[in-house]
C-alpha cells in the first residue's frame, strides 16, 4: 500500500510538471506569435507614414542640401569632416518637423504603440567616370549620423529594413563639369516602448485563465494527496482498533471458557466451592465484557449526541471532591499534587460528563506512565474561562502526533507505546465531552518529559 502510494504521488507531481511544461510552451509560442503581430503591424504602420508626401518631401531637404555639400567638398571648398557635419547640422534642423508630422500621424492608427522610429546614415560613396570610387562614410564609423527620428539605443532597436539613394549627379569642377554616381546607404530601427505592455494586455485572457487551470490542477492534486494520506491513516487506526479490541476480548472470553469447563467437568460435580468459583469467574467476566462493549458504544458519541444535564456548582469543591474518589482507586506510588483555587464563580456543566473528562486525563496520565500529577483549578480572565489543567511526568506526546490524539480510534504509533492497552477512544470521549460544553481542550507536551492538558469550560453570566 505504501508502495502504491509512493507511485501514486510521484506519477501525479511527473504530470503536474508536465502540465506546466506545456502550459508555458503554449503560453511561449502565444507570446512569440503576438510579438511577431505587434511588430509586424508596428512596421505597416511606420510604412505608411514613412511612404507619404510630406515626409518625402522633408527627407529631400537634407539630399538636395548634401548634393550642395558634395559639390563644395568635390571643389575643395569644404573638408569632408565638414561636409558631414552640415549633414548632421541640416537634419537636426529638419527634424523637429519631421517628428511632429510622424507622430500626429502615429495617433491616426490608435494609441496602442507607442513605436520610437530612427533613420540613420549607414555608408556614403561615391564614384567618378574612371570607376575610381571614393568613401565618404563608412559603416565603421563609431559617431552615426541621425537622418530622422530620436536617436535610441541600438541594442533597444529592430531593423525594419535598409535603403539606398543613388543618383548621378554632374558636378561643375574647375577642369568643366563631371559626373559621379552618389550612393547615400541608411537603415531604419523602430524601438516599441511599451512593448511588454502590449503583449500583457493581449495574452492577459490566456494568462488568467492558464493561472486559474494551474492553482485548479495544483489544488486538486493537493486534495487528492492529502485525501490519500487521510484514508491510509484511517485504515491504519481501524486496524490498529481492531487488533486492540481482539485482544482485549481474548482475555475474559478464554477465562470464560475455563470457567465453563470447569463448571462442566467431572470434579466440579458436588463440589459446591468450585462450583461458586466458576460462577462468580463468569459473573466477573460478563460484566467485564459488557463494560468494554459500553465503553466503546459511550466513547464512539459525538458531541451532538451527548445529552448534558447542566447545573451550577463551585469548581473548587467539586474537583477537591473528584480527587478524594480518584485516589481511593488508584495505587500509593501514584501522588497527586492539588492547585485548586476557589473562584468564587459557579460553573455551570454536567457534573457526570465532566468528571469523566478529568478522569479520562487522570487514567491516560497514569497508564502512559505518569507518577506524580498535578491537577489545577482557576479562573483564566483573558478569554472568561473556566480552566483545568491535568500535568504528569509521563512519557509525553512528540509534537508531530498531538494533532492526532483526540481522533476517534488514534493510538500514537511510536515504539515507547506499544505496551500500552486501549482501544484509542478515551481522549477522543474526552474531547467531545468538552465540546458539548463549548469548551476546548488542548495539550502542551515533549517527549519524555509529560504532558499538561488543558480544558476550559465557558464563563456563563
Amino acid at each position: 500500500m505504501q508502495l502504491k502510494s509512493k507511485v501514486l504521488i510521484l506519477f501525479s507531481v511527473f504530470t503536474l510538471i508536465a502540465l506546466i511544461g506545456i502550459q508555458g510552451y503554449l503560453i511561449y509560442n502565444s507570446y512569440e506569435l503576438k510579438q511577431k503581430t505587434i511588430t509586424i503591424d508596428a512596421r505597416n504602420a511606420i510604412a505608411k507614414i514613412y511612404n507619404t508626401p510630406t515626409v518625402d518631401s522633408i527627407a529631400w531637404l537634407y539630399r538636395n542640401d548634401f548634393l550642395e555639400a558634395l559639390e563644395a567638398y568635390k571643389n575643395k571648398r569644404i573638408s569632408k569632416q565638414q561636409m558631414l557635419q552640415r549633414l548632421d547640422e541640416k537634419t537636426t534642423e529638419i527634424n523637429s518637423g519631421f517628428l511632429k508630422t510622424y507622430n500626429k500621424k502615429l495617433k491616426e492608427y490608435g494609441d496602442d504603440f507607442d513605436v520610437r522610429f530612427k533613420k540613420i546614415v549607414t555608408s556614403i560613396s561615391v564614384k567618378d567616370s574612371l570607376g575610381n570610387m571614393e568613401m565618404l562614410y563608412s559603416e565603421k564609423n563609431t559617431d552615426t549620423i541621425l537622418l530622422l527620428g530620436e536617436n535610441f539605443p541600438q541594442s533597444e532597436a529592430t531593423l525594419i529594413n535598409n535603403s539606398t539613394w543613388q543618383k548621378d549627379h554632374e558636378i561643375a569642377l574647375k577642369d568643366g563639369p563631371a559626373m559621379f554616381d552618389l550612393s547615400f546607404k541608411s537603415s531604419i530601427f523602430m524601438n516599441i516602448s511599451n512593448w511588454n505592455n502590449l503583449i500583457i494586455r493581449e495574452l492577459s485572457g490566456l494568462l488568467i485563465l492558464s493561472s486559474l487551470l494551474f492553482l485548479f490542477v495544483v489544488g486538486l492534486l493537493y486534495y487528492s494527496i492529502q485525501n490519500l494520506f487521510k484514508q491510509k491513516r484511517v485504515a491504519e487506526i481501524k486496524t490498529d482498533f481492531i487488533n486492540n479490541i481482539t485482544h482485549e476480548l481474548k482475555t475474559p472470553l478464554s477465562t470464560l471458557s475455563l470457567a465453563t469447563k470447569t463448571l462442566t467437568s467431572e470434579h466440579a460435580k458436588g463440589n459446591e466451592e468450585m462450583t461458586s468459583e466458576a460462577i462468580q469467574i463468569i459473573d466477573r467476566q460478563n460484566t467485564r465484557l459488557q463494560n468494554l462493549i459500553d465503553q466503546v458504544l459511550k466513547s464512539s458519541l459525538g458531541y451532538q449526541q451527548i445529552q448534558l444535564s447542566t447545573e451550577a456548582f463551585n469548581g473548587c469543591t467539586f474537583l477537591k471532591e473528584l480527587l478524594d474518589d480518584y485516589c481511593l482507586t488508584i495505587s500509593s506510588s501514584i501522588t497527586i499534587d492539588r492547585n485548586i483555587e476557589n473562584t468564587g464563580i459557579p460553573i455551570i456543566a454536567d457534573k457526570f460528563y465532566l468528571s469523566t473528562a478529568i478522569i479520562n486525563i487522570l487514567n491516560n496520565a497514569i497508564k502512559y506512565g505518569g507518577t506524580k500529577l498535578n491537577v489545577g483549578y482557576s479562573i483564566d480572565k483573558n478569554d472568561s474561562t473556566h480552566t483545568f489543567t491535568v500535568q504528569d511526568n509521563g512519557i509525553g506526546i512528540s509534537k508531530k502526533y498531538q494533532k492526532f490524539i483526540f481522533h476517534k480510534f488514534y493510538r500514537i504509533s511510536e515504539q515507547n507505546t506499544h505496551n500500552y492497552k486501549g482501544l484509542g477512544l478515551g481522549l477522543y470521549y474526552t474531547s467531545q465531552i468538552i465540546k458539548a460544553h463549548d469548551g476546548t481542550i488542548s495539550v502542551e507536551s515533549e517527549t519524555e518529559k509529560g504532558a499538561t492538558f488543558i480544558i476550559k469550560i465557558p464563563i456563563v453570566s
